[in-house]
């Protein structure tokens, strides 16, 4: 087993958000295999081709990025990347450099995809299996 540490701070002004925010929370969770480290996949406009998690009947920490590049690794412009279940179900929805950090579970089928709104855009992704 292995440890993940994951922190969130979030923080802003009054000027920006009416009252001043200060935010911090970290977690560490237990881990073991399977885990996918950080890499890159290309998803395209359909989703059960760009699969970054496997059907695998327990929870995992799920981290994606959207890059903001595209498949000749130039400006992605405005397409966005849909994380879907396995049966097309829209979860999350990410701009250019936007990230999510969660915990998922889906029973057995709980396959995660990614879809590009249009084109081609290059996604940063990892798993890690909760113990």
């Amino acid at each position: 087993m292995a440890d993940l540490k994951a922190t969130l701070t979030l923080t802003g002004t009054a000027a920006d958000l009416g009252s001043t925010l200060s935010l911090s929370v970290t977690d560490t969770g237990s881990v073991v295999s399977p885990t996918v480290g950080v890499s890159i996949k290309s998803a395209t406009t359909t989703g059960a081709s760009t699969v970054i998690v496997p059907n695998v009947d327990s929870t995992k920490y799920v981290y994606i990025k959207h890059t903001g590049l595209n498949s000749a690794g130039g400006s992605s412009g405005a397409d966005q990347v849909k994380v879907e279940t396995a049966d097309g179900t829209e979860i999350i929805r990410l701009s250019k450099e936007e990230f999510a950090f969660f915990p998922y579970y889906g029973g057995a089928a709980c396959k995660l995809q990614l879809e590009a709104t249009a084109n081609t855009v290059q996604v940063e992704y990892a798993y890690f299996t909760r113990a």
